[in-house]
């Protein structure tokens, strides 16, 4: 069973709204949309950039680095250039609290490429 760590009161993200927490020393977006929280690695799966600064409407966040976008509800990526999709953490609200067990899956982003001579 999945340990669920409480990262959040539910009135500190209010809908329309995404904020980064740390878990288990991993970042995680956590936001609202329409009333209902999603979380997922906060790391875009492109290149080394934190998708809780980009722009978010909707569903949909945009990193802040390239422009991919990502569906927050799947995860799913929804432009190029991403192409991988961001591990999604399962949420749980009780008692006004917002409760994330990870998934065991992380972002594993290329490094810097060698030039060639």
């Amino acid at each position: 069973m999945a340990e669920f760590h409480k990262i959040a009161k539910a009135d500190e993200v209010s809908p329309g709204e995404i904020r980064q927490y740390t878990v288990e020393d991993r970042p995680v977006a956590l936001c609202n949309v329409d009333g209902e929280f999603h979380a997922f690695e906060d790391i875009c799966t492109h290149q080394f950039a934190h998708l809780s600064e980009g722009e978010f409407e909707d569903s949909r966040v945009r990193c802040p680095l390239h422009g991919a976008t990502f569906d927050v509800k799947s995860g799913d990526p929804k432009s190029l250039p991403a192409v991988r999709p961001v591990p999604k953490h399962e949420v749980k609200v009780e008692e006004g609290n917002v409760y994330v067990a990870m998934n065991p899956k992380v972002v594993k982003v290329q490094g810097r490429r060698r030039r060639r001579r």
